[in-house]
């Protein structure tokens, strides 16, 4: 027996206090809760208080996953065995993430008041998502915790959906909450956008296009995989209507490219939701084309993909990257650090592969091409229907990738990303999960989960 498996299976009592023995559980449900409550409240993503930069205001997310964190420190449990092998992956980005922004300082851009602040979000972002990893990697995710957790997807899904089809046709919930935000140019950063200038199917996620599409289809995906033996037509229809009432050309190309694969996996639901979405189209359009013909003509847009002017700016943005990192062959290799990508150019790079390049070097993109090879090969062993659905979802994210920083940590995505490690967490869970753990001690010796000293 390995020595994690001892762990999990000596007595409680020589080691720890019985008071103390008895409170880990405790936590351990605690924590079990308050993750599912996150996954509910993502459909929220707007800020509670102004408090510090516009960046790093707090969501109703960000409270549950602190409180979260708090509860899992106070007790040892080890992640689970068939997760090591990604987590320790995951605590090595990071690690390299700090030292990518230890870079800023070696470099001297000469940019770096505003190159710090930047870098120091995304260092923080990637350790909440390393936070959510670790907590949900320690638990057993059985039957009931998986059913528990699909209530909560379920209604956050829907209320996503909802919202962003009402504030395409109405300002109302921008409008509303607009009078909650904070105001002031400086003071609100791009959150005015998501109240005075009315931009449409929002919903109440965030004020970016694009995180709201990448939302849409990872909690649509997270609540199929929840539920991988049941019907998923509708989650497909909510997940592709939404995607295209967002606005997001990229967040619709991975949406469909996802309903696709998931076609392969399953012909007649996905045919089935091909005509649905067909047939509900030809009835609405008489009523709707003065809405949507705006919409239809930008998303149209995505046909042609090859016109530069289809492009909204980012060739011109992608050359200014291209022409820094042909330049410096030291910031080709090793990259400009964290946070250096907005400071140096104006803007983001919109493409994922030119952001890693430029603050990360070839180095961070290889090793961020590891990571995911190694996510796709441990999927692709498992088998399972969450584990299928997963592996489509990743390469939906990917898709939209080419034109947004999807998968890397962007002040405009909210908590996309430590929402996304939860969703590795259940597809990397085996099925049936409860019954392949390490051995487990009998009545007279629960499971391990002892207090933290």
């Amino acid at each position: 027996m390995s020595q994690g498996a001892r762990r999990r299976t000596d007595p409680v009592w020589p080691v720890t206090p019985p008071t103390l023995a008895r409170t880990a559980p405790w936590l351990e449900r605690a924590v079990t809760w308050l993750l599912g409550a996150f996954i509910g409240v993502q459909c929220f993503g707007l800020p509670l208080l102004g408090v510090g930069p516009w960046a790093l205001w707090p969501t109703l997310a960000d409270v549950l996953f602190w409180v979260a964190l708090l509860c899992a420190a106070l007790y040892r449990c080890p992640v689970q065995p068939y997760l090591r092998t990604v987590w320790g992956a995951l605590l090595s980005v990071g690690a390299l993430s700090v030292g990518s922004f230890l870079l800023l300082l070696v470099m001297r851009d000469g940019h770096l008041g505003v190159a710090g602040p930047f870098g120091v979000f995304q260092v923080f972002k990637l350790l909440q998502l390393l936070g959510v990893f670790w907590m949900a990697g320690r638990l057993s995710l059985g039957r009931d915790v998986l059913r528990s957790w699909e209530g909560a997807a379920r209604v956050g899904f829907l209320v996503i959906v909802v919202t962003i089809i009402w504030t395409y046709f109405s300002p109302a919930i921008p409008q509303f909450f607009g009078d909650v935000l904070p105001r002031g140019r400086g003071a609100s950063g791009p959150w005015e956008s998501y109240y005075l200038h009315n931009e449409r199917g929002l919903g109440t996620l965030g004020y970016n296009h694009a995180y709201v599409a990448a939302m849409v289809l990872l909690q649509g995906a997270f609540l199929m995989m929840l539920r991988p033996a049941r019907n998923h037509t509708w989650i497909l229809l909510g997940i592709v209507v939404a995607c295209f009432l967002s606005g997001a050309r990229a967040g619709l190309v991975g949406a469909v490219l996802f309903v696709l694969l998931e076609g392969l996996r399953t012909p007649l639901r996905s045919t089935l939701t091909v005509l649905a979405v067909g047939v509900a189209g030809l009835f609405a359009m008489p009523y709707l084309h003065a809405d949507l013909n705006t919409l239809i003509a930008r998303q149209a847009t995505i046909l042609d993909a090859g016109d530069t002017g289809n492009l909204a700016g980012r060739g011109d943005i992608w050359q200014t990257y291209l022409s820094g990192l042909s330049s410096d062959p030291f910031r080709l290799l090793l990259g400009s650090g964290m946070g250096s990508a907005v400071a140096n150019n104006g803007s983001n790079a919109h493409m994922l592969v030119l952001q890693v390049l430029y603050e990360t070097g070839v180095v961070g993109l290889t090793v961020m091409g590891l990571l995911f090879w190694l996510l796709f090969r441990q999927l692709g062993q498992l088998k399972t229907g969450r584990s299928g659905i997963a592996m489509n979802l990743l390469v939906g994210l990917w898709a939209t990738s080419f034109a947004a920083e999807t998968l890397y940590p962007n002040s405009a995505f909210g908590s996309f990303l430590p929402m996304l490690a939860l969703v590795l967490v259940v597809a990397l869970t085996p099925a049936h999960s409860e019954t392949l753990q390490e051995p487990v001690t009998p009545v007279s010796g629960p499971r391990i989960v002892e207090w933290e000293d």
